[in-house]
């Protein structure tokens, strides 16, 4: 008897597909077992994507989206234009609420498995140059009141998120109320470091800000194996 249809098909084998990766890491999980959680047949996932690891690609992609998405929400609905620390705290304040997407940007092998080591560098290179135009563009509308080069503060930021988003696994186990009080201090750092917003600039600021989201959602649809 065949399997009657569900709604949204994508959805559910996305959801299903995160739900056991995040408990038992990618290599513990088979398609079999994500169509089972799915309420689908096996031969469904795969008329939808070729392998498991085409699967986890499309998977990182649509949570990168929501990501950008979030915070592309936030910048628009916020009454004033914002600055670097805003979009700094938006960015990881998503991170933080995602475990999936904390393992992709920290390429945890715990979670991700054998698909961190199927991914190229080229994506961390890329979002990188993309980090380092934005910090040019801010420089330009002048928001940044430090002369350190774009390329030296886009490292700096990498880093702090790099190490917010991993200091659970060698200090903690941290609450989130512990993780958003370190995130204050940078958020402050940032503010009293590096940041001026000129009524002059501000809205060019904000446009930086669009101008980065809107690239990195253009690139996710374009290509949906790209992710962070």
């Amino acid at each position: 008897m065949p399997r009657p249809l569900i709604p949204n098909r994508v959805g559910a084998i996305f959801g299903a597909a995160e739900g056991l990766v995040l408990r038992d890491g990618f290599d513990g999980v088979t398609v079999e077992r994500i169509a089972r959680r799915a309420g689908i047949g096996k031969g469904a996932i795969y008329r939808e994507f070729g392998s498991k690891h085409e699967l986890m690609d499309a998977l990182l992609a649509r949570c990168t989206r929501r990501l950008v998405d979030q915070v592309r929400q936030r910048v628009v609905e916020a009454s004033t234009p914002v600055g670097l620390s805003a979009v700094y705290r938006f960015g990881i304040e998503a991170l933080l609420d995602d475990s999936l997407m904390t393992a992709a940007f920290l390429d945890d092998e715990a979670v991700l498995g054998s698909h961190v080591r199927a991914v190229g560098d080229d994506r961390c290179r890329q979002r990188f140059a993309w980090i380092i135009d934005y910090v040019e563009a801010l420089h330009e509308a002048g928001s940044l009141v430090s002369d350190a080069a774009p390329e030296a503060i886009s490292l700096a930021l990498s880093s702090f998120t790099i190490g917010l988003l991993s200091v659970n696994s060698v200090l903690g186990p941290l609450t989130r109320d512990q993780l958003a009080a370190a995130l204050d201090v940078v958020i402050t750092l940032i503010e009293r470091g590096l940041e001026s917003l000129p009524d002059a600039g501000a809205l060019a600021a904000n446009d930086a800000h669009l101008l980065l989201l809107g690239r990195m959602a253009e690139q996710l649809d374009a290509n949906p194996e790209e992710h962070l």
